[in-house]
């Protein structure tokens, strides 16, 4: 009978395990998801494949913080339902940086992300105090030091976790 037992006992932790390894995903797998999602959302429009990617810190064992780099493909979506490791960059096509969060929860898992299209640097005119142009909703990160910038990102995606974690 406790040959039984310690059988059942071993058979429950290595379920156990495999539970946990199926949860700890690689860096490069959640962004290869996080584009397959971005991907099917272009229906119709060019495939944008990964320029690269940048490893953050991992924040804790259920958040990672993800920042890449995307390009336009030549291969449309919707064709053959091709993969865009397999095609080749789109020459002049539009990059875009991209950044988010990924959360593992009890019983499910949350991606965030956000590519938005890479601008030339643009001249811009001075406004007053007192315009109605004055309340711009977006903040430009790219003239921060990388430390405060990184500072402003984790606090940004914290807030989100936050609200988040109230659901």
């Amino acid at each position: 009978m406790a040959g039984i037992w310690r059988a059942l006992v071993l058979v429950v932790g290595l379920a156990a395990m495999a539970c946990v390894a199926q949860l700890n995903e690689s860096y490069e797998e959640i962004v290869r998801e996080a584009l397959q999602i971005f991907n099917h959302g272009q229906r119709g429009q060019p495939l944008f494949g990964l320029l690269e990617a940048f490893p953050q810190p991992s924040l804790n064992s259920t958040r990672t913080l993800l920042k890449f780099r995307i390009k336009e493909t030549v291969c449309l979506s919707g064709q053959l339902q091709r993969q865009p490791q397999e095609c080749a960059f789109k020459e002049g096509g539009e990059e875009r940086s991209c950044s988010g969060v990924f959360s593992i929860r009890t019983h499910y898992r949350i991606l965030l992300v956000n590519c938005r299209p890479r601008q030339p640097e643009v001249l811009r005119k001075k406004r007053s105090a007192g315009s109605s142009e004055a309340a711009a909703s977006e903040v430009d990160t790219s003239k921060l030091p990388p430390v405060v910038r990184d500072m402003y990102e984790k606090a940004k995606y914290d807030i989100i976790a936050n609200i988040l974690r109230n659901f």
